[in-house]
Formats: C-alpha cells, structure tokens, sequence
C-alpha cells in the first residue's frame, strides 16, 4: 500500500481473499458476480475491479493480458500511463471511448460524437491478476479521477493467495482418496463433495480455508474423519430413539435462503432478519441436523421439538456459564461479545432469559450484530456512533467468516427479537 487511506475509509476484500481495496464511506459500493463496483455519490463515473486466477502464464507480458481493441472498438487519444506505485506489477493505458447507439446505421452516423474518457488498470502480482477500469459517465472530473487512483494505491495483493472453489475442491477429494483409499469420494453439483453414501457442503469449509489457507489440511480433515466415520454408523445411530438423543436436541440459527435451498427437509421454523431456527443433535465433536422423515418417525410435533430445544439451550449454557467481553465507558460497557467461539452462541438470542441478562447491563433496548454462528456483538443504542462502528464490522466479518449467518443488525426490546433501523 503507497498510499495511507484516512481511518474512516472503508475496506473491501475481494474473492477468496485475493485483494483488500481501501475507499472513501460516501462512495456507493456494490459487488455483483465477483466485480467490485464503486462510484462517487454524484455518479459521475464508475470503477469497477475485477480479480482472475492464473489463467495466463506467469510469465506472459502484462501487455498481452489486455485487448483494447475488443474492450474499446471504438477508441482515441490512447496512451500509456505510468505504473502504479504498488507492490504488484501493473500496466495504465487512458483513452477516449465512443459507446455505440442503437438504431439504425443512419441514426448512429448523425447522432452526435459522445466520446468519454475511460482509465485501464492491469495489476498482477503471482498468480493473482486484476483489472480495473474507470469510465467517466459525462465530462472528465480530474478531482475523482486523482482520488481513483488514491484508492487503488490501497490495493493489496494476497503473498500465498487461497485457491479457487474449483481447485479447492479438487484438493479436498485428493486428501480424501489419499487418506481413506476405500471409500468413494467424489465431486458433487452445488460446491458438494460426495463421500460413500453421504455428501458434505463445502461452503463453510472453504470460507475457514481463505481466511488461513496454510491451514487446508486441519480445516478439512476432521470433517472427512467424521463422515468416514458416519458410514459404519448402523441404523439406531442413523434413525435413535427420542428418548435417546432428547437431551441432545438443540437450536441452531441458519440463513433462511441457504436453508431453503440446500437443507429443505431439515426441520425449520422462521426467525427474523432471513434467518430460520433449525434443530440438531449435539454429538462430542460434532451436531447433525433433524429431518423431517425423523420427527414423523418420533410422532413429535414441530413446537414440542422447539421447546425441546430450547430447555437443552439454557441448560446448557447454565452447565457452561457464556464468558463475555466488554468494551466502552467505565460507568459501564457499550459493547458486550464473547469470549471464546461456540457453535451455540449466537442461538443464545433465541432464550428471554439470556437476553433479559443483557439488557440488565446494555439496558433495555440494545442492537446486536451476528455475522456468524459462533460469534456476536451486542452494543447499546445509547451511543450511535458505536452502534455504526459495530454495524461495518459485521458487515465485513460476515463477508469472511464460516458458518455465517447475517449482515443486518438487529433490535433487542422487551417485546423480543427485530431487525434493527436507526428510525
């Protein structure tokens, strides 16, 4: 980074990690199929970053990684530009562009010539290549094409880039066929690998991966251990009791999208902000989630199943007191967040009772953040500034985090749980 962005800039990190991108709060951001976007708050133009991996050679010409003539058939006034003061090797070409009309040819030969000025950015570094281009939307504005480039001396490049979801998945079935040569393991639709009988999602483990990509063997072996050792699982650990695993039955949040997607015949019952409470079996290292087929197999009904749940929750945590952090005045903190991660800790808002301890400290209304499932932050709404520092926390952990569950905030009160509005 040759550039030293204020504290109050935002940051972006780019696809599995590859880059972090530093830029102005009052800019509009928007990511869309892997393309970051940015654009002042008077639109008067648009930067868009977009990173690949490894898809030339590593010792191909920056030059031929960029055809202005097919990205501006119509262009003028092009030149070269130098470099980017940046750890990364980079190419700058600016120029005039004259967008097509539609029409017949005889509309586009009088209408008039509209030509805008446009800014390329070629920027590689190891295997990791980005492409950023800035095209003005009406006059040059040299004031946002100076602070355009402010914002892409902030660029930083991943050293030990993690792997794309198609190489990491091909990595994933090596292990699995190098440590366990005797059970079937194979790619499956949906960043799916299946294994023997069952299949395992790769999403969350693949999320844990970018964040510490030296990590891959630890971050997925254990889930290969525990699926290998699910096929010798007979049908009474397949298809138990009630009386066998109710003391084990608990909730666990989940985004409601993925869940309708992925998950549909998991037991389910809506919460707020998109997310949905569903019910597990809490094993010694790991949890399993109920099927429909399983409750009707118990004759339980869905309620019973929830109060279930929810008895084992604050036992549970009675039996494992939640150990909390503070942060803020010392008349009192601001800011209340776990101490250690825990499967279970944010399905702790779901009990009256925890939130009743919060609020003794936070007071009785309070916002809360909850960007994965192990892991929330609780801040009082006395103080706002704190409650919208919290708020771009959230949203960027929720970017990176595994297991995650929510960017929106949201709003604890003595009636319960709702989304969160600064109104």
């Amino acid at each position: 980074m040759s550039f030293q962005p204020p504290d109050h800039w935002l940051s972006h990190s780019g696809p599995a990690g590859w880059y972090t991108v530093e830029y102005p709060p009052s800019w509009n951001a928007k990511e869309t199929d892997g393309i970051f976007s940015l654009s002042p708050s008077d639109e008067v133009g648009l930067l868009t970053i977009k990173a690949t991996w490894g898809e030339q050679p590593s010792d191909a010409k920056l030059e031929d990684l960029l055809n202005l003539k097919q990205l501006f058939p119509r262009r003028r006034k092009v030149r070269q530009l130098p470099s980017l003061p940046i750890d990364a090797e980079s190419l700058v070409y600016e120029g005039e562009v004259r967008p097509p009309t539609e029409g017949p040819w005889w509309k586009r030969w009088l209408a008039p010539a509209n030509w805008r000025r446009w800014r390329i950015w070629v920027i590689r570094r190891g295997r990791i290549c980005l492409y950023a281009l800035y095209l003005h939307a009406d006059e040059s504005d040299p004031e946002v094409l100076t602070l355009v480039g402010m914002i892409l001396q902030t660029l930083q490049i991943a050293e030990s880039p993690a792997d794309p979801p198609e190489r990491f998945t091909e990595r994933v079935v090596d292990l699995a066929r190098r440590e366990f040569p005797s059970m079937p393991c194979e790619p499956a639709p949906d960043f799916q690998l299946k294994v023997g009988e069952s299949r395992i999602n790769l999403f969350n483990f693949y999320r844990s991966y970018i964040a510490s990509p030296e990590q891959f063997e630890a971050i997925v072996l254990p889930a290969l251990t525990t699926v290998v050792q699910v096929q010798g699982w007979g049908k009474d650990r397949l298809e138990p009791d009630w009386d066998q695993v109710r003391d084990r039955i608990m909730p666990m949040l989940y985004p409601v999208d993925a869940w309708k997607e992925r998950f549909s015949n998991f037991i389910g019952s809506d919460w707020v902000a998109g997310l949905v409470i569903l019910y597990v079996v809490d094993e010694s290292h790991a949890y399993w989630y109920i099927r429909q087929e399983l409750l009707d197999l118990w004759g339980r009904s869905t309620d019973e199943l929830h109060d279930t749940a929810m008895q084992n929750l604050d036992r549970y945590f009675h039996d494992s007191p939640m150990e909390l952090t503070g942060a803020g005045d010392p008349d009192g903190p601001q800011i209340l967040l776990p101490s250690r991660p825990d499967a279970y800790n944010s399905s702790r808002f779901l009990s009256s009772e925890f939130r009743g301890k919060l609020q003794d400290v936070l007071g009785r209304e309070f916002a809360v953040g909850m960007p994965n499932r192990d892991f929330f932050v609780a801040v009082s709404t006395q103080t706002p500034e704190a409650v919208e520092h919290v708020r771009q926390k959230v949203a960027e952990d929720y970017l990176q985090m595994d297991h995650p569950l929510t960017s929106t905030m949201l709003f604890v009160t003595s009636d319960g749980v709702s989304e969160y509005s600064e109104d």
